[in-house]
Order: C-alpha cells, then sequence, then structure tokens
C-alpha cells in the first residue's frame, strides 16, 4: 500500500500510525493537479511494485463562500483538486490496469455531488464532476476486468468539517455549537459520521465482495441524502 499526498509529513504520521497496526505504508509526495508529477507518481510506483490493484482518489479542499463573494482563484483549485486531480491520477493508472485485464477506482465525491450546497457551489460542482467522471470510466473500462465507483460522504467529523462549521458560522452570524446542532439534526440516523464510516465503505468497494458493482456514487451519511 502507498499513500500519495503533498503532506509529507502528515503522510509520515499516517505510515507510524498504521506501522503500529502492523500495516506498511511506502510514502509518495505528490501534487495530483499536476499532470507530469501524477505520472510520475505512478510509473514509480509500477517500477516498484509491478502492478496497482486499487486507486482511491481522496484528495480534496473545500473554501466556503456565497457565489457573488466566491473568487476565480477559489473555484479554480477546488476544480484542480478534487476534479482534475481525479482525472489526471486515475488516466495515469488505467494503461496498466487495462494492460492487466484487472483493477479498481475508488473516488470519493460527497452528498454535495449530488445535489446543490449553499456556500458550496464550487465543491459541489467538482463532486457533482467526480460523480460524472466516474460514471463514464466506469462505462469505458467494463469490458475490461476494471470497475469504478464513488464514495458519497454526508456530514462526517474532520478537520475539513471543523474548518466548515467555523465557515458558516461566521457567514451566518451565529455561533458554531448552533451549526454542529443543526448538522447532527439533518442526519437521520442522529449522529456525524465518522473517517471510519466511510473508510467501511472503500473498503467495501475495493473488495470482491462487490464484485458486480460499478459506476456508483454510494451514499455514506447516515440518511443524511434522505433529509
Amino acid at each position: 500500500m502507498t499513500g500519495l499526498d503533498l503532506d509529507q509529513a502528515g503522510l509520515e504520521d499516517l505510515g507510524r500510525e498504521l506501522g503500529q497496526a502492523g500495516r506498511e505504508l511506502g510514502l509518495a509526495v505528490a501534487d495530483v493537479t499536476s499532470a507530469d508529477q501524477a505520472q510520475a507518481a505512478v510509473t514509480a510506483l509500477l517500477d516498484r511494485r509491478g502492478r496497482i490493484d486499487l486507486l482511491v482518489n481522496a484528495a480534496g479542499i473545500s473554501t466556503m463562500a456565497r457565489v457573488v463573494d466566491l473568487t476565480e482563484a477559489d473555484w479554480d483549485q477546488t476544480m484542480a483538486v478534487n476534479a482534475k486531480g481525479v482525472f489526471l491520477m486515475t488516466r495515469a493508472v488505467l494503461p496498466s490496469m487495462l494492460e492487466r485485464g484487472a483493477g479498481n477506482v475508488v473516488s470519493i465525491a460527497s452528498a454535495a455531488g449530488k445535489r446543490g450546497s449553499r456556500t458550496l457551489s464550487h465543491y459541489s460542482a467538482s463532486k457533482f464532476a467526480v460523480i460524472g467522471f466516474t460514471q463514464s470510466v466506469a462505462l469505458e473500462v467494463a469490458g475490461s476486468g476494471i470497475r469504478a465507483n464513488c464514495v458519497c460522504p454526508g456530514l462526517i467529523a474532520t478537520p475539513m468539517q471543523d474548518r466548515e462549521v467555523s465557515w458558516e458560522a461566521q457567514l451566518r452570524g451565529v455561533t458554531e455549537q448552533s451549526v454542529r446542532d443543526r448538522y447532527q439534526a439533518a442526519v437521520p440516523l442522529g449522529r456525524i459520521g465518522t473517517p471510519q464510516d466511510v473508510a467501511a465503505a472503500v473498503v467495501f468497494l475495493a473488495s470482491d465482495d462487490s464484485a458486480y458493482i460499478t459506476g456508483e456514487a454510494i451514499d455514506v451519511g447516515g440518511g443524511y441524502a434522505l433529509s
């Protein structure tokens, strides 16, 4: 297993955490918005390991602003990381998967990729793009032994959500706790999700238990998509 990120320190922390659990993590530092860096990272991994069985596209960023206040720079950066990065990494791994006639791509989209979200128009647009791209890839490679699916997290307790809570509180002129209370009330199962909830869905899609599933965008949100 190899982790790829711009944040080398974060990768090293993850490597230590997995090491304590008896798992080995290779480290590769690259910018997924760069075609050259994405391809170089994949080529190096293929040279080292010989094959790539699974690609998980998990790089993502968010900012928050009303459309009238949204800057072109924020739009471009969000689309570059969240959508272009998925395209570049997927394009880089597909030739070797096609040559072998086997492979699996799982991309992290979002509940915001299925319906618009106030103050997150650019983020929502980028995640709609991930879902559409994934469906298209799934159709193109379905006869080649390769599957492509998405996971669509709802409200998940992460540092990204912590930032968004703060931004939303400022934009709406309310307290952060009131934002958190509103989030929790929007989830039929009554709790905010965890990264482990999302990881479980990724593991399922990466496994042979999902061998007859491709082109799907699976909600992991405690029923949030129903509310």
